[in-house]
């Protein structure tokens, strides 16, 4: 019987070995909030063979307020840090549309980076914008879960950014854990209601709490118009940033 660590290592058996090539997959890194129970599991059904993901959670406030949304700020960075230390990732994406628009674009690139220096950032925010003008958007039709003090900031930078909004709803849900309890026949409903009589190019379903991405494709052939979401728009924007083609069926327009 062995009884110390001396005699143990005089059985131990040693063998050399070489590391393996990198197989050539994409690598995505994830933050995603702590209150997100949908972009995660939205994102497994999109992955294929070729990419792979890996994430972590940000603190973040129970309710979906501006001050709360700015405050997630802070975490960024150390959050960042917990990414899959010691491996090569080719994107980084944070996973919160109005936390995005909120803090700043390049402000979440910049915490970020600080943990992860030289490699590209995507957020929902600067996605759908991406999303919109490759789809050549003009007038946009928006659905939301937030209150009306989240609304505006979100309407105001579509404008900013050269876009006119022919609709905007919403179902001003407050506390973040209740998005994802939304049906989907109430996000079809709404937006059908919300494109009565507009002229929209596209509908732009946001938040990444939402769920909504196995909506699209129908949703879709029901309107007559490209539907975007923020976890659609996010993936199909992390893939444009590493110039990995990969077009994920039955998902909407955007990614085929």
């Amino acid at each position: 019987m062995i009884e110390s660590f001396a005699e143990f290592q005089a059985v131990q058996q040693h063998f050399d070995h070489q590391s393996a090539c990198d197989n050539g997959r994409v690598r995505i890194g994830l933050i995603q909030l702590a209150s997100d129970f949908t972009l995660e599991n939205e994102w497994r059904q999109l992955l294929g063979e070729r990419v792979e993901l890996y994430s972590t959670r940000t603190p973040c406030s129970p309710t979906v307020t501006p001050d709360g949304l700015r405050r997630m700020a802070q975490d960024l960075t150390q959050s960042a840090a917990l990414l899959v230390p010691g491996l090569p990732l080719d994107v980084l994406a944070f996973g919160c549309t109005s936390g995005s628009i909120l803090i700043g674009e390049q402000e979440v690139s910049r915490l970020i980076n600080l943990a992860h220096p030289g490699i590209a950032v995507t957020n929902p925010w600067s996605a759908v914008k991406a999303a919109l003008r490759e789809l050549n958007a003009r007038k946009v039709a928006v659905l939301t879960p937030y209150i009306g003090e989240v609304n505006y900031p979100i309407y105001l930078g579509l404008q900013q950014a050269g876009l006119e909004i022919s609709a905007f709803g919403t179902f001003a849900v407050l506390d973040d854990a209740l998005i994802p309890r939304i049906p989907a026949d109430a996000i079809a409903q709404a937006a059908e209601q919300l494109l009565l009589g507009s002229k929209a190019d596209a509908l732009f379903l946001s938040c990444t709490n939402l769920h909504s991405l196995e909506l699209l494709d129908e949703l879709e052939q029901r309107l007559g118009l490209p539907v975007i979401s923020s976890n659609q728009a996010l993936f199909w924007h992390a893939l444009q940033l590493t110039n990995c083609i990969h077009r994920p069926q039955n998902f909407g327009s955007l990614l085929r």
